[in-house]
């Protein structure tokens, strides 16, 4: 803290005289704090003059005692007492600086503010804001002079002032009331309940900016040439190194290894779908154990991957892909599917109408929300698929991880969901597939994009 001039000796000034500049760094007044106030100066005096500038009328530093006197005290009789002597009715004791430098005021304000009752989250920011101002100017002030240097303020300095330590949280409080007191004009970050509720409004408002600017470099089109739909076995195609490093996110649903193509009809709702691969354990281990690897070869240094299974596989795949080095979740997200579900015992019951996702980090990949872990869909309209995903499933996952322009593979295509769900967010979609029925289906879906409107960005 720079010395600053000392106060002439204090006078006594008539309340009514006393004016409170509109831009002070106090703008919250608890009442039921105010009256406690009031109380202790009736019962042990005023401790401390109210400082105002030069003129003897403009209040620098003690605002609450002012109001405390003028509101809340003549409540409790209105009497009360300064260095031991009473004070004149109407009247308050004040100390008047000796120059009005603003800085000097603003320091005296702070000071003020700081060692007393603690401001709001907001006033804090804005006084943290304001003390970096005040020694930015005294360090360019001491420039123009030729006097001695002034290191201008850092985060670590002002953390140390207001804080007494620069270190840890206190550098990272500091830095987000910096931070967000440049955004205070905006209202939700006003209004947010605490410092760390208005630095998360803020990074939400960043991310949704960074995301309109890649839209906007994507184009407000996005034709079916951005996509690509091959007929090929993805274990091939993926081996291939000219394919790795491409992916930002997978998305895929594989063979459960659960004996699918034997289960029932769901009551009549699913007759005539069938299961045209192999859905045995046996197939499902040789093929997962190999997908995994591949899996991370194929993606970016950071990438997200969601990999559908049947939960008794869960802990399994787990195993398999943290040995491919992904950082894999320790639960599985679920999908509640209300109007579907085969029924594995059609004699017995019940009807299964949940479903599993592996959910897994390359890097330190982030997420665009914190979404929950339950999904609640409908099914769509069936395409000849017995495991068919909605399309409002795959862009609900998607809109966790993607952003406009990212690259987004699915390696067991089935009937293209991935498509419409890519397009819609302005992905560039790869579905492999193998069927040749299934890889129509695809092409179908990729044909009827073309005659979509043009994507709001």
């Amino acid at each position: 803290m720079t010395p600053h001039p000392a106060p002439r000796a204090p006078q006594f000034v008539p309340l009514a005289l006393l004016t409170i500049p509109p831009d002070g760094q106090r703008e919250t007044f608890d009442p039921s704090s105010l009256t406690e106030l009031a109380r202790s100066i009736k019962d042990r005096g005023l401790l401390s003059a109210i400082i105002t500038k030069s003129d003897g009328r403009t209040v620098v530093a003690g605002r609450r005692r002012l109001k405390a006197i003028r509101e809340y005290l003549p409540l409790l009789g209105g009497k009360f007492s300064y260095m031991g002597e009473p004070v004149p009715d109407g009247f308050i004791p004040v100390y008047a600086l000796t120059t009005d430098d603003p800085l000097e005021a603003a320091e005296i304000e702070w000071a003020e503010n700081n060692a007393r009752e603690d401001l709001t989250w907001q006033e804090k920011a804005k006084a943290t804001a304001m003390l970096k101002r005040l020694r930015e100017a005294q360090a360019l002030g001491a420039i123009e002079r030729g006097t001695p240097v002034v290191a201008m303020p850092s985060v670590a300095s002002i953390a140390l002032e207001v804080r007494g330590t620069a270190e840890g949280a206190a550098h990272t409080a500091t830095r987000n009331e910096l931070i967000v007191a440049e955004h205070m004009h905006d209202p939700e970050v006003a209004k947010a309940p605490t410092l760390k509720d208005a630095m998360k409004v803020l990074l939400k408002k960043d991310e949704a900016k960074r995301m309109t600017a890649l839209a906007l470099a994507v184009g407000k089109t996005h034709t079916s040439a951005e996509h690509r739909v091959l007929n090929v076995n993805c274990l091939d195609w993926m081996s291939d190194s000219a394919n790795h490093g491409q992916f930002d996110v997978i998305l895929t649903d594989p063979p459960y290894g659960m004996g699918a193509q034997d289960f029932g009809d769901a009551g009549g709702k699913m007759t005539g779908i069938e299961h045209h691969y192999d859905d045995s354990y046996e197939n499902w281990q040789s093929l997962m154990r190999v997908w995994c690897a591949l899996s991370y070869l194929v993606t970016k240094p950071e990438a997200h991957c969601y990999v559908w299974c049947d939960i008794d596989r869960f802990h399994e795949l787990r195993t398999l892909m943290l040995a491919a080095n992904w950082k894999v979740h320790r639960t599985p997200l679920t999908n509640y599917k209300k109007n579907s579900g085969r029924v594995p015992w059609p004699d017995q019951g019940p009807r299964r109408q949940s479903e599993w996702c592996l959910y897994a980090v390359k890097g330190n990949r982030k997420t665009n929300m914190i979404a929950s872990d339950v999904i609640v869909t409908e099914s769509d309209e069936q395409l000849s698929h017995g495991a068919q995903k909605p399309v409002a499933l795959y862009d609900d996952l998607l809109r966790r991880s993607i952003r406009p322009g990212d690259a987004v593979l699915d390696s067991f295509g089935g009937t293209g969901t991935l498509i419409p769900a890519a397009h819609a967010l302005m992905c560039k979609a790869t579905v492999l597939e193998q069927n040749p029925e299934y890889y129509g289906i695809c092409l179908s879906r990729l044909s009827g994009l073309d005659s979509q409107k043009e994507l709001p960005v």
